[in-house]
């Protein structure tokens, strides 16, 4: 416990009043809160808001897509039910690629980002891209009464600038995060996981007293407050910082020096990154997670409420949580990483191979064993334990990224190389999931 008992001679003399008085008490409290810790809050706030935009539409389309004799839709209006019309097989191919449009581009512009990040910083391409997904949100329920092509145009856009935000967090990483801390801090990449949990029993809620256009207005309220926390608090580099402690300052470039200011010059080496072989070690790998994990998040509410049945709060409830549980293992899986290193159980590279394989062979084993299983109970723990394990990449190939890449912009370029590739599985999945899937039978329960 601290020691608050201060001698003084005259508190006159010794102690600020009035204005200096709070002035000086909250540069103590700013004192007390590391900036790293500032950064992990925003990165980990960020993606959270980030994919509270994106997966919104997941959720709310059970909606906008109206069932006949659905009594989950009984209390929307005929105006709010945009893709009411049509053969069965043409609203789902219509959903499918509403679902997948946010994804073509969301790809295409991966390269995009590692190079806006290079030229411009992390704090405008984050924000930036942050603020255009905001405001289409905001515009997503007018689009979506003009027609359902506009729809796509705007999550089109959402896509791309969505797509710029990973490159740009990669590429701050190297400048702000030791090695040493390093697998702890890609935990808070993993506020997409809190994001996604907290999306669908928000959207069930919202869906069930307004209707489905006040979610996109939810979430695009909550981008623009995000925003500005952001502009406030996010700098390019710890020297940039204008609140960060000389001890922290001196620490993280103590820590960091070696890895950034050995390639702090060297112009991205993208015919390099091209040719390397971890490189496409990272994306090929990935690409089977990517695929594997979008099942969950883009297809995981729809099979909870046209194929299980539930209504849209416990749709809503069972969709999320898993999600929310993954960002718990990632913090436990990312700090088990990192004492591994710290203490030399395991060489870096080994304990990136052990916690991809764990990412990527226990949930592939256990999706097969989803279609075989007659009882619900155990499917939910099943799909529970499956969308858990994903999460331990982001102390595998993930966190490789930066262990290849620690330069400022190059991690970002690397990242961006990964992305184009493993990220084409995000709109893969959806497409492959809708035309495959032609016939919803109701499950017994």
């Amino acid at each position: 416990m601290f020691n608050s008992r201060v001698s003084y001679s005259s508190p006159q003399d010794d102690v600020p009043t009035g204005r200096e008085g709070r002035e000086a008490q909250s540069s103590v409290l700013r004192d007390k809160i590391p900036a790293r810790l500032v950064l992990y809050f925003l990165s980990w706030s960020g993606f959270l808001v980030s994919f509270m935009m994106r997966n919104d539409m997941n959720f709310a389309l059970v909606a906008m897509i109206s069932n006949d004799n659905s009594t989950q839709n009984q209390s929307l209006n005929k105006s709010q039910q945009i893709l009411g019309t049509g053969t069965d097989d043409q609203k789902t191919i219509v959903k499918s690629v509403v679902i997948s449009s946010f994804y073509w581009c969301y790809v295409l512009s991966q390269v995009v980002g590692g190079v806006a990040t290079e030229l411009f910083g992390t704090k405008c391409v984050f924000g930036w891209s942050q603020l255009a997904t905001a405001l289409c949100s905001f515009m997503m329920p007018s689009a979506a009464q003009l027609h359902y092509i506009a729809v796509i145009v705007l999550r089109s856009i959402q896509g791309f600038a969505s797509g710029l935000t990973w490159p740009a967090m990669y590429a701050i990483v190297g400048y702000w995060i030791p090695l040493t801390e390093r697998s702890r801090f890609m935990s808070s990449f993993q506020g997409f996981s809190i994001g996604i949990g907290l999306t669908y029993p928000l959207c069930g809620f919202i869906l069930s007293e307004w209707g489905w256009p006040y979610i996109f207005y939810t979430t695009g309220t909550l981008g623009l407050g995000w925003c500005i926390l952001w502009y406030f608090l996010a700098f390019n580099t710890p020297r940039e910082h204008p609140r960060i402690t000389k001890d922290e300052l001196n620490y993280i470039e103590l820590n960091v020096r070696k890895e950034v200011n050995s390639s702090v010059k060297v112009k991205v080496p993208w015919l390099q990154i091209f040719k390397s072989i971890p490189a496409w070690a990272i994306a090929i790998t990935t690409f089977g997670r990517i695929f594997v994990h979008y099942i969950f998040i883009v297809n995981g509410p729809t099979f909870m409420g046209n194929v299980l049945k539930f209504n849209f709060e416990t749709n809503g409830f069972l969709s999320g949580v898993p999600f929310i549980c993954s960002y718990i293992s990632s913090v436990l899986f990312c700090y088990i990483a990192d004492k591994i290193v710290l203490y030399k159980v395991l060489s870096l590279t080994n304990v990136r191979k052990l916690f991809t394989a764990l990412s990527q062979i226990i949930p592939g084993v256990l999706i097969y064993c989803i279609g075989y299983i007659d009882n619900v109970y155990i499917l939910l723990t099943v799909w529970f334990i499956a969308v858990i394990f994903i999460t331990a990449s982001y102390a595998g190939a993930m966190a490789n990224i930066i262990d290849l890449a620690p330069n400022y912009g190059h991690s970002a370029a690397v990242l961006a190389f990964c992305q184009t590739i493993h990220m084409s599985a995000s709109f893969i999945s959806p497409l492959t999931a809708g035309f495959i899937v032609t016939q919803e039978v109701k499950y017994r329960i």
